[in-house]
């Protein structure tokens, strides 16, 4: 064979090989999710009161929306605003209709029909509806239980929003960062409206602000408008990324002076604003205040599950006992199921209770299966978005966040080839996670504690022969981590509990450097 021919055909092999590589791996999507969960709704009547229209539409299985017991009838959603619908998923009681449409509307007014039947199955049953609307609704023509109307216990509508320009989200959060480590504070960020913070729990005074931008937004700027009720104002726009109320990890003189302030960040394109405005109030004080009583709930499986040899407790009643030596008050709920991931956790109904708004939290920490996120982030998105986020509306306090354990990297780090492709994989992941995530968020960083501990002193440290699950000093990492972001101060100071001094200590002092102090 020529030189000529071999390059000839080497060249062929690569442009084929591109053109392969171009065919076989599809452009990225937005992550499909329920549009339709605890939206306005309407419909034609209900049977009663304990059967509203509402019920089809709150994520529980177990309440559902019931007609009069009449042949016509109907059902509206208003997602809030244009959106592309991919499918419509209907949980049928067994009063199911046989024939029944669906229709689309940008305005409800104009309706296009985009799916009949005459045999519906009941059931669960799965529609793909595909187009944009704003309204979807179906009328319900044909009786499965001529003596009775039409039931179901949920109707979702799947898709991605659409909205415009102007009402989209490009800030996600605000972030109050310490200029020293140039970190988050974690239970301080992100910010939520009616914050408080405390000078006097913080390690330190120097501190900014830093507005978070949505995933897949790059605006050209951000304003930030800061006003304080005593009078105090100041104006920034910021045209680089990170951007800062003040300058890249500079001091505010404004967030260490006592005080209630009311600020509105707006991005920018072009000199246009970018997306909607987002505004927050939070309260600065010098004068300690005394912390109220947390409520906290903790689903999750083994690695939050595993008890102390030393103590018996497991992490969230090691959190509830360093808090109380601490002075402070913690109300614990645990679901905790070991081996099962949190969609299965849902799926056996073990958390239905405690997510149906009869008790709320300051907190929801949510431990997902040990390899879960790294290897399958598409499942536990899908779980976080589709299964759980519905329910933190009507679960969390004003104010409420969820944290997201970030959990470690196992030993044996199969399918990865090492354990630092499975860290890389658990940082990438768990950060799109929370990215994703509307309801205010934020990583607990246990991942990135044993990292550095692991470093020093190897897997055995922190991780029992198993291979997977947490030693006694890895509980108390875990515990002083989650203690630091609860209760918004730093874990310095807790009691060294069954650990010797030494080795508490630097537990201590990771956790908090983890967190921000």
């Amino acid at each position: 064979m020529t030189s000529r021919l071999r390059l000839l055909r080497g060249a062929l092999a690569l442009v084929l090989g591109a053109a392969l590589a171009w065919v076989l791996v599809p452009p990225a999507r937005a992550a499909e999710v329920v549009l339709s969960q605890n939206k306005p709704v309407t419909a034609s009547s209900q049977e009663s009161a304990g059967t509203p229209a509402t019920a089809a539409v709150d994520g529980n299985t177990g309440t559902r929306w019931s007609s009069a017991f009449a042949a016509g009838q109907w059902f509206q959603v208003d997602l809030g605003a244009a959106a592309s619908v991919s499918r419509i998923d209907i949980t049928w009681e067994n009063a199911y209709a046989k024939a029944f449409t669906i229709q689309f509307s940008p305005d409800g007014s104009a309706y296009t029909q985009v799916y009949s039947t005459t045999t519906g199955p009941g059931g669960k049953q799965s529609i793909a509806a595909t187009g944009t609307a704003r309204y979807v609704r179906i009328n319900l023509t044909t009786r499965a239980l001529a003596a009775y109307g039409y039931s179901f216990w949920e109707f979702q509508v799947f898709g991605t929003a659409t909205g415009n320009p102007g009402t989209t989200r490009a800030i996600n959060g605000l972030s109050l960062v310490n200029d020293v480590s140039r970190k988050p504070i974690l239970g301080l960020s992100p910010l939520v409206d009616g914050a408080v913070v405390d000078l006097t729990r913080l390690a330190n005074r120097n501190l900014s602000l830093r507005a978070d931008i949505a995933a897949g937004v790059s605006p050209a700027g951000v304003t930030f408008t800061m006003t304080g009720a005593k009078g105090s104002s100041y104006t920034r726009t910021e045209s680089q990324a990170p951007y800062f109320l003040c300058n890249d990890y500079v001091d505010c003189p404004l967030l260490s002076t006592p005080d209630t302030y009311t600020l509105t960040v707006q991005a920018l394109s072009s000199g246009a604003a970018l997306g909607s405005a987002y505004a927050i109030h939070f309260t600065v004080t010098a004068t300690a205040t005394a912390p109220a009583a947390s409520d906290v709930l903790f689903v999750g499986n083994s690695l939050l599950g595993t008890a102390t040899g030393a103590s018996g407790e497991d992490t969230p009643a090691l959190v509830k006992h360093l808090a109380s030596a601490a002075g402070r008050t913690l109300n614990v709920t645990e679901v905790i199921h070991f081996g099962n991931t949190l969609q299965q956790t849902w799926d056996g109904g073990e958390v239905a209770t405690a997510l149906s708004g009869t008790k709320r939290y300051d907190y929801i920490v949510l431990q997902e299966y040990s390899t879960l996120v790294a290897t399958n982030p598409a499942q536990a998105t899908n779980t976080l978005l589709n299964t759980y986020a519905p329910t933190f509306a009507r679960a969390l306090k004003p104010g409420g966040r969820i944290v997201l354990f970030k959990n470690w990297a196992l030993v044996d780090p199969a399918p990865f080839a090492t354990r630092a492709a499975q860290t890389a994989a658990i940082d990438t992941n768990y950060a799109a996670l929370s990215a994703s995530l509307g309801t205010p968020n934020l990583l607990a960083p246990i991942s990135d504690e044993f990292e550095t501990i692991i470093a020093a002193n190897g897997t055995s440290y922190l991780i029992v022969a198993d291979g997977k699950h947490p030693n006694d000093t890895a509980i108390y990492l875990d515990a002083a981590t989650l203690y630091g972001i609860l209760f918004r101060e730093s874990p310095r100071a807790l009691s060294d509990q069954y650990l010797t001094a030494a080795v508490a200590t630097t537990m201590r002092n990771v956790a908090a450097a983890a967190i921000g102090y």
